[in-house]
C-alpha cells in the first residue's frame, strides 16, 4: 500500500496529490491482470486505499459495480489458468473483500462482464453475465480468430445477499468467437454480447421456465451488425440506445433494443476506440467516453447529439465526438476507462509498456461560455501484491468508479 506522501513523486498539472481521508471520493478499482489482483485508489486524493486485493479466480480481466438489495459488489470475469469464473467482492465497507463462496465457476477464457436487475415477467430478477472466449490463453493474446465460438454464462443472483452465492442460469454459443464484452438492459430483461471476431453483437434473453432448474432460461435471440472488431459495449437506458466500440473500424455503433443494423455509426478516425462507459457530468452533459488504444487517447461522445441525429425532427446530426483528450502515455494503448462525476475526472488504463502499466487521470473542465476541454494530470503505477511489499504489475486492463 503506498504512504500518502508517496504522492510527492506523482506530478499533476497545478495539483500535488495529498491524502484525504477514505471517504474522501470514490473508489476506483483497476485489474492488474497477469498478477491476479486489484488495486485500489481514492478518486479525489488518487491515494491508494488498500493493498492490492488478490483475486482468488486468477487474471481478472474487466470489471462491473453493481448494487443488489441493499449492498454493492464489485463483478470481476477471471480468464483463470484453465476456466474462467466470476468474482465478486463485497464494497459495502472501507475495505474490499472477496466473498467466501466466490469465485464462480464459468468457461475457459472469461473476459467480459456486466449486471443489471432484469424485468423477468412481472418480477424483477438480479442477473450477472460473463463471456467466455473457450480459451485459456490465445483469445487475450489477440489470434483467437480460429477458436471456436464463443459464449455467455448469465448467474441469478438473487441469493448473493443472504448467503453469498450465485446460481448458474446457463451457458450459450454466440454467432462468433471471441466475445470480449457484454452489456445489460434490464428493462428488456436482455444482454447484448459483442464478438471481436464476426463483427456482431448477440442479444440473449432471460425469461422464465419451469423446464429449468433455476426457473430461468437464457436464450440467443437475435444477432446485429456491427463495424468491424467490436469489443466495449454499453446500455444507455435512459435512451434506449446500445453503443459498441468497434476497434479496427475506428467507430462508434449504437443500436436501439431491436434494430438489425446500426441505427447510427460515429466515425472515430484513427481512434480505435477499445473500452466505453457513460459519463453525466456536473454541468449537464451526457457522453459516451471510449479508451482509444491505437492513437492514446480518450474520446467524449455527446450521446444528446446522437439521439438528435437518430430521432430529430428533421434530424440534424453535428459531429457527436466533442473531444478527444491524449493521455501522456506513448504506446499505452488504453484499455478500461471510468468516470467519476463527482471529481469530473476520466481514468483510463495504460496497459503497455509490459511491467510498468499505468492509470492515467483526465480532468475535464466545462466552462459555463465554452466547449468542454480536459488533459492528462497525472500517471499512477499500478502494482500488485507481492511478498513483503507491492511489486510492479505486468498488465492492466479495466478500470471502475464506485461512488460513495
Amino acid at each position: 500500500m503506498r504512504n500518502p506522501g508517496d504522492f510527492v513523486s506523482l506530478v499533476i498539472t497545478g495539483v500535488l496529490a495529498t491524502a484525504l481521508s477514505a471517504q474522501a471520493g470514490a473508489r476506483v478499482i483497476v485489474s492488474t491482470t497477469l498478477n491476479s489482483t486489484l488495486e485500489i485508489f481514492d478518486a479525489d486524493s488518487l491515494a491508494e486505499l488498500q493493498p492490492p486485493v488478490p483475486s482468488k479466480g486468477g487474471g481478472p480481466v474487466r470489471l462491473w459495480v453493481q448494487r443488489f438489495d441493499w449492498k454493492e459488489y464489485l463483478f470481476a470475469a477471471n480468464h483463470g489458468a484453465a476456466l474462467g469464473s466470476l468474482g465478486v467482492f463485497d464494497l459495502s465497507g472501507e475495505q474490499v473483500a472477496e466473498l467466501p463462496l466466490s469465485p464462480f465457476p464459468a468457461r475457459a477464457g472469461s473476459v467480459g462482464v456486466a449486471a443489471g436487475e432484469l424485468t423477468v415477467g412481472p418480477t424483477r430478477v438480479p442477473v450477472v453475465f460473463v463471456t467466455n472466449t473457450q480459451s485459456a490463453v490465445t483469445a487475450v493474446a489477440g489470434f483467437g480468430c480460429s477458436l471456436p465460438n464463443g459464449s455467455v454464462t448469465a448467474y441469478d443472483a438473487s441469493a448473493l445477499s443472504t448467503v453469498g452465492r450465485l446460481n448458474e442460469i446457463g451457458t450459450v454459443f454466440l454467432s462468433a468467437p471471441v466475445p470480449y464484452a457484454v452489456s445489460v438492459d434490464p428493462a428488456g430483461a436482455r444482454a447484448f454480447a459483442s464478438t471481436n471476431c464476426g463483427d456482431r453483437l448477440n442479444t440473449l434473453t432471460v425469461t422464465r421456465s419451469e423446464s429449468c432448474g433455476s426457473g430461468l432460461a437464457l436464450t440467443k435471440t437475435a444477432t446485429r451488425s456491427t463495424g468491424p472488431n467490436p469489443d466495449g459495449t454499453i446500455w444507455d437506458a435512459a435512451r434506449g440506445l446500445n453503443y459498441t466500440a468497434n476497434i479496427v473500424g475506428e467507430s462508434l455503433s449504437v443500436h436501439d433494443g431491436e434494430s438489425h443494423d446500426a441505427l447510427l455509426t460515429v466515425g472515430l478516425p484513427g481512434a480505435g476506440p477499445i473500452d466505453v462507459t457513460l459519463g453525466d457530468s456536473p454541468a449537464g452533459h451526457h457522453w459516451v467516453i471510449t479508451a482509444n488504444g491505437s492513437d492514446d487517447s480518450v474520446s467524449l461522445i455527446d450521446r444528446d447529439l446522437i439521439v438528435e441525429c437518430i430521432y430529430g425532427v428533421p434530424p440534424t446530426c453535428l459531429p457527436p465526438e466533442v473531444l478527444r483528450v491524449p493521455t501522456a502515455v506513448p504506446g499505452g494503448a488504453p484499455e478500461g476507462v471510468a468516470y467519476d462525476a463527482a471529481t469530473n475526472r476520466i481514468f483510463v488504463v495504460n496497459k503497455f509498456p509490459l511491467g510498468s502499466p499505468s492509470l492515467s487521470v483526465i480532468q475535464i473542465a466545462e466552462p459555463a461560455d465554452g466547449p468542454p476541454s480536459g488533459a492528462d494530470i497525472g500517471e499512477i503505477p499500478l502494482t500488485a501484491a507481492g511478498a513483503g511489499a507491492p511489486l510492479p504489475a505486468f498488465i492492466a486492463f479495466d478500470v471502475v468508479v464506485q461512488a460513495r
